[in-house]
């Protein structure tokens, strides 16, 4: 018996010390990094910005996967099932990762992967086209309890999607949602009066030229300091997009911390900040363990609106 445990100890000691002395050189090899959606959308392009930032940092590739698919949930699928070893990232958008797992079973879920970096964080907001017939979010509001109105939007159990449907109940409405897709497919919509609004991340209106009745945020954005928010108009809504990078479980915190500083070196990166911003994105650094926290949070407080909304019983 004492053998035993002599040989147990020692195997435990053994992967201890390989442990320790793979983190110490990490990274030595390239780093792959799912991005669960197709080229182009503003997950690969703020994932591309990111990564290219943090090579200059690590020293190492960080190569960019593209795998599209099921809302995200096919490429965070692959990714929550790699060795845990910092050589398979993930970066993600709020919907994979907080919404889709608390909508129905996937082969993930929160305890699956552990937060490296959080990038971007924009608010969902409320648009329409500029020349609807509601100037404000109170004339929106009187008009969709008096008919149903359209809202565009990505594929259902998407951000906006959920933004609208959490909208509606909190006026005691519905709409009919319209899936078209994102960005320039919901500007087409609204511009081609097939929708009413979109509620979709808050850079469209200055993106697609639409007009911006509210955002979905605790307090007004700078940019956007003339348009009010949801809270302060009476409406309980607060949602957000949010990018980041994420690692599985069980990753070496040494792992997680080389990656955490390096994230946070790139977003200092004077040519890093300047094209997100100029790709409309909102830029909020956190480290590991803030947005271990953050993401906790959010996929908490996303199961509480899913079940609020009657979309998770």
């Amino acid at each position: 018996m004492k053998h035993a445990f002599k040989k147990l100890a020692a195997v435990t000691i053994g992967s201890l010390m390989a442990t320790a002395v793979a983190a110490a050189d990490y990274p030595a090899k390239p780093i792959q990094v799912i991005i669960p959606f197709g080229a182009g959308g503003n997950s690969d392009t703020s994932g591309r910005i990111l990564l290219n930032g943090m090579q200059k940092v690590l020293g190492a590739d960080l190569v960019p996967v593209n795998v599209p698919g099921a809302g995200g949930t096919i490429g965070m699928a692959q990714f929550a099932g790699a060795e845990a070893d910092g050589y398979t990232l993930a970066f993600s958008p709020s919907a994979p990762t907080t919404l889709q797992p608390n909508l129905r079973p996937l082969p993930y879920g929160k305890d699956s992967m552990v937060a490296v970096c959080l990038l971007t964080d924009n608010p969902t907001a409320v648009t329409v086209s500029p020349d609807s017939p509601y100037s404000s979010m109170e004339e929106l509001v009187e008009a969709a309890k008096a008919e149903t109105l359209i809202v565009a939007g990505p594929a259902p159990g998407s951000v906006p999607h959920i933004t609208q449907a959490a909208l509606a109940n909190a006026i005691g409405t519905t709409f009919t949602y319209l899936p078209v897709g994102g960005g320039a497919e919901e500007a087409k919509a609204l511009l081609g009066k097939q929708a009413d609004l979109a509620a979709d991340n808050s850079a469209m209106g200055t993106v697609h030229g639409l007009k911006t009745l509210a955002v979905a945020s605790a307090e007004r954005i700078d940019e956007l300091p003339d348009v009010p928010t949801l809270t302060e108009l009476g409406i309980d809504v607060q949602v957000s997009i949010f990018n980041g990078l994420y690692a599985p479980a069980n990753t070496p915190v040494e792992i997680l911390e080389t990656l955490s500083d390096a994230c946070g070196q790139a977003v200092e990166d004077p040519e890093v900040k300047s094209r997100l911003q100029d790709a409309n994105f909102i830029v909020r650094y956190l480290g590991h363990e803030d947005f271990q926290a953050f993401y906790e949070e959010q996929f908490d407080a996303s199961l509480e609106m899913l079940t609020k909304i009657g979309l998770v019983k």
